[in-house]
């Protein structure tokens, strides 16, 4: 059995948001930052923009933070695999993976337009599995 993964949970995702909120929020003002840190127009930097600033200082890109979480991801089933959690009555959790949502939406989205402008869906059967 997969552990539990608060994070996963719509309470987690919805604490992952309020945390985003909570530092755009929060502004640090220049006196208390190095120099280089310093927003002359504003006079102080949100966490947001701090942690912006330093993963772009420490060559954190976001393609870097990609990566480490699909390597996560990857662990995770591999683990999987080897407690012998793939048998035909015990698919794979994918429940546990860390995924991006909205880039997910998007995802099924062209997808779905992809499959219509190919001539594999038509407007029929996406109102017939809605049930409209």
């Amino acid at each position: 059995m997969a552990a539990f993964n608060f994070k996963n949970t719509i309470g987690g995702k919805l604490l992952k948001k309020y945390e985003v909120a909570i530092q755009e929020c929060i502004t640090i003002p220049n006196h208390l930052l190095p120099e280089e840190m310093h927003d002359n127009v504003r006079e102080c930097r949100t966490l947001k923009r701090l942690e912006k600033m330093c993963d772009k200082r420490d060559k954190n890109s976001e393609h870097k933070k990609k990566k480490a979480t699909k390597a996560r991801n990857i662990k995770r089933m591999a683990a999987q695999i080897q407690d012998g959690m793939t048998d035909i009555d015990k698919p794979l959790d994918w429940s546990q993976n860390e995924c991006d949502d909205l880039q997910l939406t998007k995802n099924m989205q062209a997808m779905v337009g992809g499959m219509i402008n190919g001539g594999m869906l038509d407007v029929d059967d996406i109102l017939e599995s809605v049930g409209n």
